[in-house]
């Protein structure tokens, strides 16, 4: 699962948007209720505070819409028993509302005496929340609209904002090399949570430049500095092998086998530089099948005591879309690792179209330790190089156990 940051921070930023838009409309709203009701209770309070003042038995509100009634028998009878009776046990202001009615109860005692009287406030024709409250939350609603609107598009601006530096660094990444230009971009980072990142990134890309430029080098110079001794003694060998007499059977023999390493030699060279280089295979770049026979009947001849078998289901004209050192390295990786840690009596070489594998078997007493042999560095430095060789030009290197046997299986892309 892949993770985005531009669209976390986008989309947090953009959540607490409309978190706080819908929050803005609650207050809103209930702000509006809480104020006009407290206009109402002021009135009131104002009303009670000229009453206690002005000693006259026969007082009334001067706001038309309020009375004054002394005795709790005199309260409204439509009003519900169980208001009627808080409002005559419980000091304050209470309040009713209904379909038809819209009344404010104050309830109040005279300081001196402590005798209850009630002042009667009838705002049904004055609400101004509750009497539009169909168009007053359509129009707080449409308000809460435009600015959760606005809130997101700022939210938008403030995440490209802050995530600026971030998209220039990946621009750059994306259509520029790893150069000075674009490392320091990534040390202009602070050491926070994306710094140590970006520093880290940093660090990689001066580690892949100079890997790059140790590459640069090698193929350069020291790949011919490689060719070169190897040319010479493969040309010394030639020169040898011609100035060998027909008496000379005792040393034809080690110069044999000298002209072989050296080949040997060229060919382990040519694959470390296609290991080492970016260079990709072309069609110039091809293995022969008949060549990997040939290598089959060298080891054939060198190995009498082995019981060699080759299954062959592809011509022998046929090709292999992998370059030529890069294959002889390979098998004969596999072959030398078959005859040092097989019975010793049979190996068997399979070229298929698509796969080439090495087979051979184990005694049963030295199959613990040919499997421990497997699992270890001993059996591991010619595999190693061949699973990288494999690696290399997409191919997979598997090494499968078949009973007392041992499969070393190549799958060619």
């Amino acid at each position: 699962m892949s993770i985005s940051i531009s669209s976390r921070v986008r989309n947090a930023m953009v959540g607490l948007a409309i978190t706080l838009s819908i929050l803005f409309t609650a207050l809103l709203f209930l702000l509006v209720y809480v104020i006009e009701d407290q206009v109402f209770v002021n009135q009131l309070k104002s009303e009670k505070l000229n009453f206690e003042r002005s000693n006259n038995p026969q007082w009334q509100p001067e706001n038309s819409k309020m009375r004054l009634i002394k005795t709790n028998h005199q309260l409204p009878e439509f009003l519900p028993t169980t208001l009627r009776s808080n409002i005559v046990q419980q000091p304050g202001v209470h309040e009713y509302f209904d379909d038809d009615k819209a009344l404010f109860i104050a309830h109040f005692k005279l300081p001196d005496r402590q005798e209850p009287y009630y002042l009667i406030y009838d705002v049904e024709d004055l609400l101004a929340v509750r009497g539009t409250k169909t168009k007053l939350l359509f129009m707080i609603s449409l308000l809460t609209a435009l600015i959760c609107a606005a809130a997101i598009y700022l939210a938008h601006r403030l995440a490209k904002q802050t995530l600026a530096p971030v998209r220039k660094l990946t621009h750059e990444l994306k259509n520029s090399d790893f150069d000075d230009t674009v490392i320091d971009l990534a040390n202009d980072f602070s050491p926070d949570e994306i710094g140590v990142l970006a520093n880290e990134l940093a660090l990689a890309l001066g580690r892949v430049r100079d890997s790059a430029q140790r590459e640069y080098e090698f193929n350069r110079g020291v790949s011919h500095e490689l060719r070169t001794p190897i040319q010479v003694a493969q040309s010394a060998t030639e020169l040898i092998e011609l100035q060998l007499g027909a008496n000379d059977d005792q040393l034809r023999r080690p110069v044999e086998r000298l002209k072989r390493s050296v080949s040997e030699m060229n060919e382990v060279v040519d694959a470390f530089l296609w290991l080492a280089s970016g260079r990709q295979a072309n069609s110039m770049n091809m293995c022969m099948v008949s060549s990997l026979i040939a290598l089959f009947n060298q080891y054939e001849l060198r190995h009498t005591e082995v019981d060699w078998r080759l299954e062959k289901n592809i011509s022998d004209h046929a090709s292999y879309a992998l370059p030529e050192p890069v294959v002889m390295v390979v098998m004969r990786s596999l072959i030398d690792n078959a005859i040092k840690h097989g019975d010793g009596q049979t190996i068997s070489v399979a070229l298929n179209e698509h796969s080439l594998s090495v087979k051979n078997q184990i005694d049963t007493d030295m199959h613990k330790d040919a499997k421990q042999a497997a699992n270890s560095a001993s059996f591991g430095i010619g595999l190693s190089l061949a699973t990288r060789l494999c690696e290399r030009f997409d191919c997979k290197l598997s090494v499968i156990e078949q009973g007392t046997a041992y499969k070393a299986q190549i799958e060619l892309p």
